[in-house]
């Protein structure tokens, strides 16, 4: 019943013959014939067809959650058998978020594949949201994000503890009332401020400022709508952005405010025309860390990177 799989598996990620016989380099009646033959050993339909629209039946929806799970005890088998006979072979999927792809993962990537030359990383970049669903569906085997508590579908493996900052670009005259208050980025860059000890301000004093937000799914979107609704805050939003180092750039032009992580600023080599504010202790941290599916075998090109990923970051 299930000879073949791939071929309905392919065509359901695909939704078209004719991208799907692309894909697996067969002709389209090739295809077509063997779906029919794959249909009548199930004894019902897997697709409906609707001129060029292809979609699953419910015997269909019924076929593929079989297939994924065939798809996910076979991969864990080779993981298995790789890790068995082969120590330093192998390989591993790898995602994170924009400003992480861009700035820390790759200092994590330099040490992890000159200590395993022979592991094969791939590397994806994606929003939170998504990062999480393609953990689910077994498509990386490993991300990099921000959890503020246990999550029962993943492993969590905690990197650092972040702090999240209000980032206002130098020129603003908000800035003249509040230079007891002011973090500058060098001192971020060069480690020589304790975070946790620097005066805080309110965030009711930026209420009137023009925000630069990421869009819905960003990690860092979800915190500062929660920190608004909670202090009551209806923000002038003039931009809404993919990427945090886009939020950034637009601020170091002083075209509004925004907030930001001194991992961000660790990590990268920045402009400095923005200044930075602690705005409470309840709201300001995130725990940037490892996470993979809770309940996914962890091979050991897995484990390596988790434990260069600590060693790096701390």
């Amino acid at each position: 019943m299930f000879s073949k799989y791939e071929y309905v598996y392919q065509l359901y990620k695909e939704g078209s013959f004719t991208k799907a016989a692309q894909k697996l380099f067969i002709s389209q009646p090739s295809l077509s014939a063997a779906i029919k033959n794959i249909e009548k050993r199930v004894g019902a339909e897997i697709f409906e067809r609707t001129g060029k629209v292809v979609k699953l039946t419910e015997v269909g929806e019924e076929y593929i959650a079989a297939v994924e799970q065939i798809i996910k005890v076979e991969n864990e088998f080779k993981h298995k058998i790789n890790d068995i006979y082969n120590i330093d072979n192998g390989q591993i999927t790898i995602g994170a978020t924009n400003h992480i792809s861009s700035y820390v993962l790759p200092q994590i990537i330099n040490r992890y594949t000159s200590l395993h030359p022979n592991i094969d990383v791939t590397l994806v970049e994606a929003n939170s949201n998504n990062l999480r669903d393609m953990a689910k569906k077994d498509e990386i085997d490993i991300f990099i994000d921000s959890f503020d508590d246990v999550v029962d579908e993943y492993k969590i493996h905690s990197l650092t503890n972040e702090k999240i900052l209000i980032c206002v670009p130098k020129n603003n005259k908000i800035n003249d009332k509040l230079k007891e208050f002011q973090i500058l980025p060098d001192s971020i860059y060069n480690n020589s401020i304790d975070l946790n000890s620097v005066k805080s301000v309110s965030i009711e004093i930026f209420k009137n400022e023009k925000f630069i937000l990421l869009k819905n799914g960003n990690d860092m979107r979800t915190r500062a709508m929660h920190i608004f609704h909670e202090n009551n805050i209806e923000p002038k939003a003039i931009f809404n952005v993919d990427q945090l180092n886009i939020s950034y750039a637009l601020v170091d032009l002083g075209m509004g405010v925004s907030f930001i992580t001194d991992t961000f600023l660790k990590y990268g080599n920045l402009s400095k025309n923005v200044v930075l504010y602690d705005f409470g202790k309840e709201h300001s941290n995130r725990n940037l860390c490892v996470a993979h599916r809770r309940n996914k075998y962890c091979t050991r090109a897995m484990g390596e990177f988790i434990s260069v990923a600590k060693e790096v970051i701390r």
